[in-house]
């Protein structure tokens, strides 16, 4: 929008031009049928918050509408920058996360197939009940590394 801005074009006209481009990729700003529309719009995304705010702020207060959008802009890419930093960081951890979940599991399926004191034991008492409390554990481990690397990328 802000290099339709700088051509001459009103923001008006720019939003009409923004909605018809991105509408077949799937828009993330809601159409509406005009921008008073579009402030008026519920919005649940930050990053969508932030397009409806650069726009409806540089329609109602003008001044350097281009500059403002571009602002804007700037400040998604530096969301969107930090969101892929935050992905790679936490790449070991939910690795490590998986790891920890499925070796207990595959070497405790392995040695049930595999093992017929293994497979006696765990079926005695005492060992369904630290299957119990290990598939537990396990289970738990899993939801705290998920609720923790979920945590790190927001």
């Amino acid at each position: 929008m802000s290099v339709e801005v700088r051509t001459g074009i009103s923001l008006t006209a720019a939003y009409g031009v923004a909605l018809a481009a991105a509408a077949p990729n799937g828009a993330t700003v809601r159409p509406g049928s005009s921008l008073h529309d579009l402030a008026a719009g519920q919005v649940s995304d930050p990053d969508e918050a932030v397009v409806v705010q650069a726009i409806t702020a540089a329609h109602a207060l003008g001044g350097p509408v281009a500059a403002t959008l571009d602002a804007a802009s700037s400040l998604l890419r530096e969301r969107a920058a930090i969101r892929a930093e935050a992905q790679a960081y936490s790449a070991q951890a939910r690795l490590s996360a998986r790891v920890l979940t499925g070796v207990p599991l595959a070497f405790a399926g392995w040695s049930t197939v595999a093992s017929r004191s293994f497979r006696a034991a765990l079926l005695s008492p005492l060992g369904l009940a630290s299957a119990t409390v290990g598939g537990a554990a396990n289970l738990l481990g899993w939801w705290w590394m998920r609720h923790l690397v979920t945590k790190a990328a927001r």
